[in-house]
């Protein structure tokens, strides 16, 4: 992450199409007692940010509904640019607002020199929206501190993950085919001493075989929870095929039980940092 100086001085550094370089800011997140927001300032080009109300306790519509216009405020003052406010609940779904407000989406702005932002219970398009679509020097200007990488810094670092992703992948295929190729090779040309430890081996291992069918031999803890292990996923895997309805459920209803932790573990993160 770079400063604004830095990023305005590396278009003429560099020589590159700033239009062509887009700018991805960091999401800002922020807690407010029973919910917290998530700021997420818009990439060079689009016309809206996006702020998201998560509600993790209890709350009502019209609340909610209050809590999304006292932000839309508040962020169109501290940021000048056209903004979405959607709320959703412990599970990460879209908060309902039926009966409270005649949509669950709120798009506002702030015209140059009004003192109150307008306000829009509905989902604006793009003719609606004053102003054109920003360019790469006015979200440095408007965004401020906020931290953020551009198009290119994030793609050499997905490059740089893939790099990385190549080393370990051929790591294990010198492990798992050149490796045996090359001992096979050894055990060829070796002298014969090298062969009878290969013979005693292969001996031993035949015997601790014969001895675990005899059940003579016990197998270690790390054995029988790998055997434990395998025995509950073939048990499982048998159950879950019998009643595929089921297990689907049961996935979704893990998947929403994981939401609703993630949630609850960023609320608490939240309000321990302030």
């Amino acid at each position: 992450m770079r400063s604004l100086t830095s990023a305005l001085d590396e278009p003429c550094q560099s020589g590159l199409n700033v239009e062509s370089n887009k700018l991805f800011f960091s999401t800002l997140k922020e807690d407010r007692d029973w919910y917290f927001v998530e700021y997420h300032p818009p990439n060079t080009g689009s016309r809206f940010a996006m702020l998201s109300i998560v509600v993790p306790g209890p709350g009502t519509p019209a609340a909610v509904a209050e809590a999304m216009e006292i932000e839309l405020k508040g962020w169109l003052r501290r940021f000048s640019f056209p903004l979405m406010v959607s709320a959703f609940d412990a599970r990460g779904d879209l908060y309902q607002l039926q009966g409270a407000r005649p949509s669950n989406h709120l798009m506002g702005y702030l015209v140059a020199g009004a003192n109150t932002p307008s306000m829009f219970w509905r989902l604006l398009p793009d003719n609606e929206i004053p102003g054109e679509p920003p360019s790469h020097e006015s979200l440095l200007r408007i965004y401020a501190g906020v931290p953020y990488k551009t198009s290119t810094e994030a793609r050499q670092k997905a490059e740089a993950h893939a790099q990385q992703i190549r080393i370990g992948w051929s790591m294990v295929f010198v492990w798992l085919a050149v490796v045996p190729a090359v001992w096979a090779i050894i055990e060829w040309a070796s002298p014969a001493w090298v062969g009878v430890i290969v013979l005693v081996y292969s001996l031993w291992k035949a015997i601790v075989k014969a001895l675990k069918l005899l059940g003579k031999w016990k197998d270690s803890p790390q054995e029988l929870k790998a055997q434990e292990d395998e025995r509950r996923m073939r048990h499982h895997d048998y159950h879950c095929k019998r009643n595929p309805e089921s297990f689907m459920r049961l996935k979704l209803e893990n998947f929403e039980r994981e939401e609703c932790e993630r949630i609850q573990n960023e609320a608490k993160a939240l309000k321990s940092t302030e």
